[in-house]
């Protein structure tokens, strides 16, 4: 009796999935999508090991995709996932650049030019990720909220995650700017798409999100200021960011400044976004975020090794990066100076 029972309730239930247009794999995709933003993307914020995120997101988006087929809404969790998988792709254009200009350097021609073809082709391959990244997230609003990126009304934000991809959807836009420019423009990235992330940015808490949407806004008004007296004011801003950042223990705007500073050529804001970033000790970092500042440490990490690479022809060293060539001091301690006196006299 019990067995007829259980096949009662299970005819049951699939009549009630029927009619309610539902089936087993959408209300799979839809439980994977929801333990997703509760529960693997914290746990993936404590990581410190960038491999493996980049790599679990590169397999995740497949599975992602699939569910596609069965009505479930993945845009939140695909926005996030192709711009995890694009920094790897990210980091490793970055070592081709760096071989390509040590190699020019040695005059070998050939291998630079090999190397810098090699880079852009994966700077063309990262940008596509992080553009994918932000369609899906300005696809999710449009869906949910019928907002358009960078239109005056903000959308009501149910959950925290919302703004959450909001903000790695946009900084994954201008990722891909970056990207395509650097690949000689092998994407193709729509130009009007920064003025909309940084107009979107102001639907974001700046206190709340480590002063990232006011970096960004800032960051865009260097490329592009409307007058001398707006772009100083846009340094000013993106050094006060730093300030807000720390205060959650979380380093993004670091890279965001360091990043405008290098991209602009101002090397007295590119050494002082260093030695901002380097002089945090490990304890004032909120391990909740973990990963993000990972994150940040390898974006600014990059830009050091081509600061480096650029005056001393090698990358930065591994610890004391902002301890720029031209400020090393003489270290002699006092017998080997007595040492030194005595042996020219």
């Amino acid at each position: 009796m019990k067995i007829v029972r259980l096949f009662k309730a299970a005819a049951l239930a699939g009549v009630v999935l029927a009619g309610s247009g539902c089936s087993v794999n959408h209300l799979i995709g839809s439980e994977i999508n929801k333990f997703s933003q509760d529960h693997v993307v914290p746990a993936a914020m404590q990581l410190d090991d960038i491999s493996l995120i980049c790599h679990s997101n590169e397999s995740f988006v497949p599975l992602l995709l699939g569910y596609n087929a069965f009505n479930v809404n993945s845009d939140l969790m695909l926005s996030v996932s192709y711009a995890g998988a694009a920094m790897c792709t990210e980091h490793e254009a970055v070592e081709k650049e760096l071989w390509s200009s040590l190699a020019q350097n040695q005059g070998w021609v050939k291998i630079a030019t090999d190397a810098r073809i090699a880079q852009q082709l994966l700077n063309r391959d990262a940008g596509n990720r992080q553009l994918k990244s932000y369609t899906y997230m300005a696809n999710y609003f449009r869906t949910k909220y019928g907002y358009e990126i960078g239109d005056d009304k903000c959308p009501k934000f149910s959950k925290d995650f919302e703004e959450h991809v909001m903000l790695v959807g946009a900084t994954s836009a201008l990722q891909a700017l970056q990207n395509d420019i650097a690949s000689g423009r092998l994407i193709d990235v729509d130009m009007g798409i920064p003025a909309k992330v940084g107009r979107a940015m102001k639907c974001l808490d700046n206190e709340k999100w480590w002063g990232e949407p006011k970096a960004i806004r800032a960051a865009l008004t260097t490329i592009l200021p409307e007058n001398a007296a707006a772009e100083a004011k846009a340094w000013e801003d993106l050094q006060a960011s730093t300030d807000v950042g720390l205060q959650g223990g979380v380093r993004l705007t670091h890279a965001i400044y360091a990043s405008m500073a290098a991209a602009k050529d101002r090397q007295d804001l590119l050494r002082d976004a260093l030695k901002r970033f380097e002089a945090i000790p490990a304890d004032a970092l909120n391990p909740k975020y973990r990963l993000l500042d990972q994150m940040a440490s390898m974006q600014v990490r990059e830009i050091a090794d081509r600061y480096w690479m650029r005056y001393e022809g090698r990358r930065a060293p591994t610890i004391g990066f902002s301890q720029f060539w031209d400020e090393r001091k003489l270290n002699i301690n006092v017998n080997q100076f007595n040492d030194i006196i005595d042996s020219v006299k």
